[in-house]
C-alpha cells in the first residue's frame, strides 16, 4: 500500500469515526500527526454530527413537551398551536333560497304617524325640487316615559244579615293585602328567578326605566305571597308526574 493512499485511508477512517462519535484519545492524536487538511476534515465531521445530536436532541425535548395525541383523545384536549391549520369556507350570508325569511313582522297597530321632509339639499344647501316619490319606515321603541298606573279602589263592605257578617268584593288586581298588581310581581319574579337579576338590579331596573319605587323588603314579601298561590299547582303537578306512566329527565340527570 502506498504511503499517501494509506494517508487517505486513515483520514477516512478518523473521519467516519468522529461522524459516529467514536473518535478515541489514540485517533485524536493520529489526526494531529497527519497534519492540518486532516484536522480539519475531523473537525468539520465533529461540527456535524453535534449539530445532528443538537437537532435531534430538539425534537426529542418538543416531543416530551408537546406529545402527538393519540387518535382517541377529545379534540378539546388538543392544544390550539398543535392542530393544523384549516382554512374556512366562506358561508353565503343569509337563508338558501326559497327559504322562507326570518324577518319580524310588521305591527298591525299604528300609535302615532310622523312626516319628514327636508327643506334644503343636506350636501349644498341648495333648494328642493318637490317629488311625489315616498316611503314608509315603521320604528317599534319603548316609550321614554313609562308611567305606571296607580288605581284607587273603592270597597264597598256591607252587612249580610243572614250570615251576621260584614261582607265586601275581593279586589282581582292584587293579591290580598298587596299594593303592587300582578303584572308587577310576575315580572319581577320572572326576572329574580327565571333570568338570575339580583334584586338591587331590580329595584333599580323598575325605579328607572318604569318610574314604579320598590324596596327589596317589598319584593321578598311579594314572592313569598306568589309562592304560597303557587303552590297547590306545583303539588297538583308533582303528583300527576308520579302517576304518569313516563318520566322525561335530563339525559345527563342519574
Amino acid at each position: 500500500m502506498q504511503p499517501g493512499k494509506a494517508r487517505t485511508t486513515t483520514a477516512i477512517r478518523l473521519v467516519e469515526a468522529a461522524l459516529r462519535g467514536e473518535l478515541t484519545e489514540a485517533q485524536a492524536q493520529q489526526v494531529y500527526e497527519l497534519g492540518a487538511e486532516a484536522v480539519t476534515l475531523v473537525l468539520l465531521a465533529a461540527s456535524k454530527r453535534i449539530a445532528e445530536q443538537g437537532a435531534r436532541i430538539a425534537e426529542l425535548q418538543g416531543q416530551s413537551q408537546n406529545p402527538k395525541p393519540s387518535p382517541s383523545t377529545p379534540s378539546g384536549m388538543v392544544p390550539i398551536y398543535t392542530k393544523p391549520n384549516t382554512t374556512k369556507r366562506r358561508k353565503k350570508p343569509g337563508a338558501r333560497k326559497g327559504h322562507p325569511g326570518h324577518r319580524r313582522m310588521t305591527p298591525e297597530r299604528i300609535d302615532k304617524r310622523e312626516t319628514h321632509r327636508l327643506k334644503r339639499c343636506p350636501c349644498c344647501g341648495g333648494r328642493l325640487q318637490r317629488c311625489e316619490r315616498k316611503r314608509t319606515r315603521t320604528i317599534e321603541d319603548i316609550p321614554e316615559e313609562i308611567q305606571p298606573v296607580v288605581t284607587e279602589h273603592t270597597i264597598h263592605r256591607d252587612y249580610c244579615p243572614k250570615c251576621k257578617k260584614d261582607v265586601e268584593p275581593v279586589v282581582p288586581d292584587a293579591l290580598p293585602g298587596a299594593t303592587l298588581g300582578h303584572h308587577v310581581i310576575a315580572l319581577t319574579a320572572w326576572f329574580h328567578y327565571g333570568l338570575g337579576i339580583t334584586i338591587d338590579n331590580i329595584v333599580d331596573i323598575l325605579g328607572y326605566h318604569l318610574q314604579t319605587k320598590l324596596t327589596p323588603g317589598g319584593l321578598i314579601d311579594a314572592w313569598r305571597r306568589l309562592a304560597e298561590v303557587l303552590n297547590a299547582w306545583y303539588q297538583q303537578i308533582g303528583e300527576q308526574a308520579k302517576k304518569s306512566a313516563h318520566l322525561h329527565a335530563d339525559a345527563e340527570g342519574d
